[in-house]
């Protein structure tokens, strides 16, 4: 098989977890209506087609892991701004599980878990203050920080 025997099952999740997102984003949000869903749809492609090669090996699991990383980050944050930008209304504790993208955020959100997995398989003992939960929990709001400063000075 393709991939490492110790790895398989989590990188065949990653990959499904990939096509099942990447099939509900082109439901709601086809890349052919608007040049706008490009970045989510090859992002998408490379979750599903590039990634999990790169996660096969020591050399390389590591830009497969930053990749990985990266795609959650600006996904979480992007379908979150995109969620407050239309909050349901009244805004109910039901409203925001149903009618927001939190559950799709917390499904991406997974993706990270899989691939710290797989970095743990070839590094068990992490990779000291590097991509660590600190790390990007300062990535995180890096990212954040720069779209809201971007939202608000540039309307």
């Amino acid at each position: 098989m393709l991939f490492k025997k110790e790895i398989r099952k989590p990188i065949l999740t990653l990959i499904l977890l990939s096509a099942g997102g990447l099939l509900l984003h082109l439901r709601i949000h086809p890349f052919w209506q608007s040049p706008s869903y490009y970045l989510p749809f090859v992002s998408g492609l490379l979750s599903i087609l590039i990634i999990p090669i790169l996660f096969n090996s020591k050399k390389t699991v590591i830009i497969a892991y930053l990749l990985n990383g990266i795609g959650v980050l600006v996904g979480i944050i992007a379908m979150t701004y995109f969620s407050l930008s239309g909050l349901p209304s009244p805004l109910t504790p039901a409203n925001i599980l149903l009618g927001t993208t939190l559950a799709n955020s917390v499904i991406l959100f997974s993706k990270f878990f899989l691939g710290k997995t797989i970095l743990l398989y070839f590094y068990p003992t992490g990779l000291g203050r590097f991509f660590n939960s600190w790390w990007w929990t300062r990535h995180f709001f890096y990212f954040l920080l720069a779209l809201s400063l971007g939202h608000f000075l540039w309307r």
